[in-house]
């Protein structure tokens, strides 16, 4: 689920801002269920887009399996995602990711299969310009660099929780997802000509816990991931003290606010 805040990024977004300090590897619960909402407004709240819904995580660790469904609902919106994959030595790698989301009657997908044996991914998407509608999609098929650990957003968010995301020497965390490559001028209606691939980018970040609270805070740069963010104006991320997130705020280009809450299920 790319963030390139095309009409089905909106819904998608905020899933691969995850990070955390790592210390030794936590023991992550057979099932876990969230509710989130996503709260969005462009032109300075002229157009506006709010979608409620669960997610609901299901690991076996005996298997060495796991799966992941994501479900909201709103006015005019509706997104569904499942994911599964495998967890090895304690690291969750994705296998299948398959996404659909329909805004005001435009549908838009991501399929991502991976192999990890052979080191690659095949990357399909269709997705649109968020004003104009226009047809931005790719179907490809991408070689996996051999020392780089790949997650997909939602084992991005696992791995999290169980500490299993890679540390670099100066304390920053990273990992890396594959994305619709884009111009770095890219703006919200542009589309190429020429077509487009798939890529890997490196989501890079640091956490600096709150003692008073047992949250952690981070400022994240989404540029890699949105042609409507802007570098110097991160998104703001808080984790709970279990380590899931709990919010994100990010403010973008032409007047547009993104935020997301998540809580454990009742």
């Amino acid at each position: 689920m790319a963030f390139s805040l095309s009409r089905r990024a909106f819904l998608s977004a905020w899933l691969p801002l995850l990070a955390s300090p790592q210390v030794a590897v936590a023991a992550v619960p057979a099932r876990q269920a969230f509710e989130y909402s996503v709260d969005v407004g462009v032109l300075f709240d002229l157009i506006t887009f709010a979608l409620k819904g669960t997610i609901v995580s299901e690991i076996d660790q005996a298997a060495g399996r796991y799966h992941v469904s994501v479900n909201g609902e709103g006015d005019s919106i509706s997104h569904h995602t499942e994911a599964s994959g495998v967890v090895r030595k304690g690291r969750f790698a994705p296998v299948e990711t398959h996404s659909h989301t329909t805004i005001r009657g435009r549908e838009s997908r991501l399929d991502l299969l991976y192999d990890h044996d052979r080191g690659t991914v095949e990357y399909h998407s269709l997705m649109h310009t968020f004003f104009l509608g226009r047809r931005r999609q790719v179907d490809d098929t991408l070689k996996l660099p051999a020392d780089r650990r790949v997650d997909d957003l939602l084992s991005a968010e696992l791995n999290f929780a169980g500490n299993m995301l890679e540390q670099e020497p100066d304390g920053t965390y990273r990992t890396f997802i594959v994305r619709r490559a884009r111009a770095e001028n890219e703006g919200p209606d542009d589309v190429s000509a020429s077509g487009y691939h798939a890529e890997l980018v490196a989501l890079r970040f640091q956490a600096t816990p709150d003692s008073a609270t047992g949250r952690l805070n981070a400022f994240i740069d989404i540029t890699g991931f949105s042609s409507w963010a802007r570098r110097g104006q991160p998104a703001r991320v808080t984790f709970g003290p279990d380590r899931h997130l709990e919010s994100v705020q990010s403010r973008l280009m032409l007047g547009t606010t993104f935020k997301v809450r998540l809580a454990a299920a009742g």
